[in-house]
């Protein structure tokens, strides 16, 4: 089979340690309501514009969170790398999750990837799928009628096969599912192929030297102007 997605794909995958969230926090800008966080990289891949993703984990922790954003601009002299552009309220959760809660059943990878899906008898319809376990994943805007614990549902991903799941939970539009005994195994080799690409993903270590260490302001490029339009809101 071949892979999930193209393999230029992988150059949106990024990851960024920090030593604890306290250190995150300190990075974030907060600009007319947008949340931005500079990923400093030597050579950055993702062209301003285009969709990523970032995986932050911390190094006193084994908790991470994941997070979709915008390439808001490139920073080529002093210190390169990329200006993302991050949700708000996703920061906010995904930081109070990764600090509050214990981790929990088999890891999950952070996806965005468009899936069709059937649901109910309805229409089958492009959903997005925002992230992916061995033996589950969580979608978001499930066609046909209003989603309910128990129901089945069928979901496609490009170049996979079928997989049948069952709702275990809905949270406004988010659901999570969990996948059939009968489509496990499939599910697996998706989920290795996503695996894959997160192994191959820019990485990037929160510096020992930067003042926020000791609880000043965060060394890096100026804040950017959010001029960028169709961002995420």
């Amino acid at each position: 089979m071949r892979p999930l997605p193209p393999s230029s794909a992988a150059k949106r995958f990024l990851r960024y340690q920090f030593d604890n969230a306290a250190q995150l926090r300190r990075h974030c800008r907060q600009i007319d309501g947008r949340v931005f966080l500079f990923f400093p990289d030597a050579q950055p891949t993702p062209l301003p514009r285009s969709r990523a993703l970032i995986e932050i984990c911390f190094s006193d922790s084994t908790q991470q969170m994941s997070l979709p954003a915008v390439v808001h601009s490139h920073e080529l002299e002093g210190t390169p790398g990329a200006w993302l552009e991050l949700r708000a309220l996703g920061v906010v959760a995904g930081m109070q999750s990764a600090i509050s809660q214990p981790k929990r059943g088999p890891r999950r990878l952070a996806l965005d990837q468009l899936a069709w899906v059937t649901h109910a008898g309805g229409p089958v319809l492009a959903c997005p799928v925002l992230d992916l376990s061995v033996g589950g994943a969580r979608l978001w805007g499930v066609p046909g009628a209003v989603p309910a614990a128990g129901e089945e549902l069928r979901m496609r991903m490009p170049n996979a096969p079928t997989l049948v799941a069952r709702i275990a939970w809905v949270h406004g539009s988010e659901v999570g599912v969990a996948f059939s005994k009968a489509s496990l195994h499939a599910a697996a080799e998706v989920y290795g192929r996503v695996e894959e690409l997160w192994a191959g993903a820019r990485f990037a270590r929160h510096q020992l030297s930067c003042e926020c260490t000791h609880g000043s302001e965060a060394l890096g490029p100026p804040a950017p102007m959010p001029v960028l339009t169709g961002g995420l809101q």
